[in-house]
């Protein structure tokens, strides 16, 4: 039986992942001050019932001990949000590069684990005014989260090509769906329309996105995990494209009110160098036989309505 250690497993992404493996035999790591999101987990009882807890800090804490258990490891810790990265990058370096290099120090060592996703991100080759980036583009990042992500992806790749780690990188583009991080668009578009606040839209609402529900992202690492070739790198993604100001007038009429409920923001100061449009290639990935199951217009008023009924998450 497949033994799997999921590191970031109370994060937006990790807890999906864990969620969908609730039966399995898998081992759950996070900061010990994640705790007060195993709410992630409720619907699975706080925890699934096989899984074991590591409460570690990927970039200070010894985990051999974590890593010599399993024979898969699936890494989503990272920290992910661009404003509070131009803010102070520092934290994203200590989480992004040294935790993931510590954990492939880890991984190195070990003689037990076989096979590793790596989760990176689209923000990773910088904006694309036309057209979409194929997995051998030049990275191009244009904030220091983004920048800590490149830099993790250099070093997996480099693991991979020197001691033969047998990695797995996969490039999402924007992932959306139920226990978000509230300062992220769509859970704070949802809260702002609760309160008949405006809605915040950066710039001229004009930049644009592609999205794909986090279940798609769940069952894609699974699927590489079987089908993929290690060494290699993936998209993650779904053609589903978006302005911010598409996006914001979604969940408008998901909730039945009206788009003069938007405001936009100078975003100069807020996010210098805000990336115009991002999109990816998904030929890769769908000549693996993978293709997302879940359609914008279906997901997005889904999730809207979670939020919508989940007051205690989304104004927390």
């Amino acid at each position: 039986m497949t033994r799997t250690l999921v590191t970031g497993a109370l994060g937006f992404i990790g807890s999906a992942y864990v969620r969908a493996h609730k039966d399995d035999d898998i081992f759950l790591l996070a900061r010990p001050s994640g705790q007060r999101f195993l709410c992630r987990l409720e619907v699975v009882g706080g925890r699934p019932g096989s899984a074991q807890f590591c409460w570690l800090d990927l970039a200070r804490d010894d985990l051999a001990d974590a890593v010599g258990e399993v024979d898969t490891i699936v890494h989503f810790a990272a920290k992910t949000f661009v404003d509070r990265s131009i803010a102070d990058p520092t934290p994203f370096i200590e989480s992004n590069v040294v935790g993931s290099f510590k954990l492939l120090e880890a991984i190195r060592r070990s003689r037990t684990v076989e096979h590793v996703w790596w989760q990176s991100t689209d923000e990773v080759y910088g904006a694309i005014l036309e057209g979409a980036y194929r997995e051998d583009a030049r990275l191009n990042p244009s904030n220091p989260y983004a920048a800590t992500k490149a830099a993790a992806d250099g070093l997996a790749l480099s693991y991979f090509n020197t001691y033969g780690i047998k990695v797995i990188i996969g490039r999402a583009e924007n992932a959306y769906g139920p226990w978000q991080g509230r300062e992220k668009a769509i859970p704070t578009f949802v809260r702002c329309a609760l309160q008949a606040k405006p809605i915040p839209v950066y710039g001229d609402g004009q930049h644009r996105r592609q999205w794909v529900h986090v279940v798609d992202v769940v069952e894609c690492v699974d699927h590489l995990l079987e089908h993929g070739k290690p060494g290699e790198v993936y998209h993650v993604a779904g053609h589903q494209e978006l302005s911010n100001l598409e996006l914001a007038q979604g969940v408008l009429g998901a909730l039945g009110l009206p788009a003069e409920r938007i405001q936009f923001i100078e975003d100069r100061d807020i996010r210098p160098g805000h990336d115009r449009r991002y999109a990816l290639s998904t030929q890769k990935v769908r000549e693996t036989g993978w293709q997302p199951r879940i359609k914008l217009q279906d997901g997005l008023p889904n999730v809207v309505e979670w939020y919508a009924a989940h007051k205690e998450w989304t104004f927390g």
